[in-house]
């Protein structure tokens, strides 16, 4: 059976739940994933995003996949290897 929930705009909102985040570890030479999507320019934005990272997280290395146009998607297998490899995947750039 559902359950069915209603927003009472008249009523104070309930407390947000806590958030604990998972914790973090530094890693010595980050590798950045990043998916060009085929847009305009996305591939220049991405490469100042990875710049930027790399002056933040320190040395590291980048890995470019190239779509063949916006129209495609990655297969399985390529994101599985890219999120086997890389710590951190940047995609989905709109134009």
């Amino acid at each position: 059976m559902a359950t069915i929930v209603v927003l009472r705009p008249d009523e104070p909102a309930p407390p947000p739940a806590a958030v604990h985040p998972a914790p973090r570890t530094r890693v010595e030479q980050p590798v950045i994933g990043l998916v060009d999507n085929g847009k305009p320019h996305a591939r220049e934005l991405l490469e100042l995003l990875a710049a930027e990272l790399h002056e933040r997280l320190g040395r590291g290395d980048v890995e470019l996949l190239r779509k063949k146009s916006a129209a495609y998607t990655i297969t399985p297998e390529q994101a599985r290897d890219m999120a086997a490899r890389a710590h951190i995947v940047v995609t989905g750039v709109g134009d």
